[in-house]
């Protein structure tokens, strides 16, 4: 799987938003998260790095979060195993219609556009909105520890954060039932100089199946 090729920044990179704020929000201010998730679908420039938190984090407390059992997911990536494209492609797109920040339905949605002969502007939001979220992740963490992991919403978001990081595998892991962190034993590299590389599930562990 390559490596995203674009790069995003925020200026003065800072998550303000904590878990039950956007928690509150998801359930009580719902017209505004919907309009958060319209400014992350379009791509605008002014994107804040806590819009592109609330819309990744947020969708821990909707009612279809469901990371890893989502059928339409799997279906996705039977798709791409058959080289099936433009499958892929429509089934990332249905995925995204109710999971606009679902790192995996970006990802499939930019290889299968491309392949497919869908135009660079589509693709390459695809690949925007996806940096977007890997580079807030790391913004908000450094991995190098229970206190300052990289928190995610599924457990198959760690292979994107890691893919960033220019680690392709990992020799072990565990989970930390105390703090809900995944703990990987990884290969350092000249971007990450740790052998260990810790993830927040905790968000995952105790929203899904819960709908």
């Amino acid at each position: 799987m390559p490596i995203l090729i674009a790069t995003a920044s925020f200026a003065n990179a800072q998550l303000l938003l904590d878990k039950e704020t956007i928690e509150d929000i998801v359930k009580n201010e719902r017209s505004y998260f919907n309009d958060i998730i319209e400014v992350f679908n379009s791509d605008d420039p002014y994107l804040d790095i806590d819009d592109v938190a609330l819309v990744y984090y947020g969708q821990a407390f909707l009612p279809q979060y469901n990371p890893g059992k989502d059928e339409n997911e799997k279906l996705m990536k039977k798709y791409y195993n058959e080289d099936n494209y433009p499958k892929v492609y429509e089934t990332a797109k249905k995925i995204l219609a109710y999971s606009p920040a679902n790192l995996d339905a970006l990802f499939y949605a930019w290889i299968s556009a491309k392949t497919i002969g869908k135009s660079e502007d589509e693709y390459l939001s695809y690949v925007n909105k996806h940096q977007n979220i890997i580079t807030m992740i790391k913004s908000y963490g450094d991995g190098m520890s229970s206190k300052s992991a990289f928190r995610i919403v599924s457990p198959e978001d760690q292979k994107y954060v890691m893919f960033s990081l220019n680690i392709d595998e990992e020799v072990a892991h565990e989970l930390d039932t105390e703090s809900l962190c995944n703990i990987l034993i990884v290969r350092p590299t000249p971007d990450f100089q740790s052998r260990r590389m810790y993830f927040d599930v905790s968000l995952f562990l105790n929203n899904s199946g819960k709908k």
